[in-house]
């Protein structure tokens, strides 16, 4: 029994030494031109349909102003100026679907957040 424990610290502090060292360590394979070319493409039909759907987002707020006329809901008068891309939310510069991070999009900081007490 003291043998077999002593035989198996002897192995972890070797992986471990290996693992320091930078000998059990690989790198990836950089990508090769399709793959970039593919990348390339997926990001321009992302910026394609973010386009898209800024654009109806923009008809959808005209159609609501032309709705409320001059005067908006709470019965201020409207300064007719369109919000700008800063101030719009971090949602609605993200294609809708998919969950969870990807390697195109890291987990938020909020993802990280301790429980609330």
């Amino acid at each position: 029994m003291n043998k077999s424990v002593m035989c198996l610290c002897a192995t972890c502090l070797l992986a471990g030494t290996m693992l320091a060292n930078g000998l059990a360590i690989g790198k990836l394979p950089l990508p090769t031109p399709e793959e970039q070319a593919a990348a390339e493409a997926m990001k321009a039909k992302e910026q394609e349909q973010l386009k898209k759907e800024k654009e109806l987002l923009e008809q959808a707020q005209d159609r609501l102003a032309a709705r409320y006329g001059k005067r908006g809901a709470d019965g201020k008068g409207a300064t007719g100026e369109r919000t700008s891309d800063q101030n719009m939310p971090k949602t609605t510069s993200e294609l809708p679907g998919g969950v969870g991070p990807t390697p195109r999009r890291p987990p938020s900081a909020e993802a990280h957040s301790g429980s609330a007490k």
